[in-house]
């Protein structure tokens, strides 16, 4: 027979590994359900991970093109044109 501590100590553990997810629109929970069924056999987890690992990369590739792109427009704003222009080679391109 199982002590009652060791039974909330199960039910604490269980706990843990579960994850609930509600009102879910049924057509993303339909995608979800049919990429997991495809890509990971079905394995919410993860297929989950995946997801969130994903997000993070976009987030941090967005926040940085929101970076590059605002550096640009300064430049463009605030810079005068160069009287000299170099290619990716090196090569030297001077304006007139």
């Amino acid at each position: 027979m199982v002590s009652k501590e060791e039974f909330n100590e199960i039910v604490l553990r269980e706990k843990e590994r579960k994850l609930f997810i509600s009102r879910v629109p049924k057509k993303t929970r339909e995608e979800f359900v049919n990429f997991a069924d495809e890509e990971f056999e079905s394995d919410y987890g993860m297929t989950l991970k995946y997801v969130w690992d994903n997000f993070k990369l976009w987030k941090v590739f967005f926040e940085n093109m929101d970076m590059k792109l605002d550096l640009i427009a300064n430049l463009i704003q605030n810079k005068q044109e160069p009287e000299e222009l170099k290619t990716l080679s090196g090569r030297k391109i001077k304006r007139k």
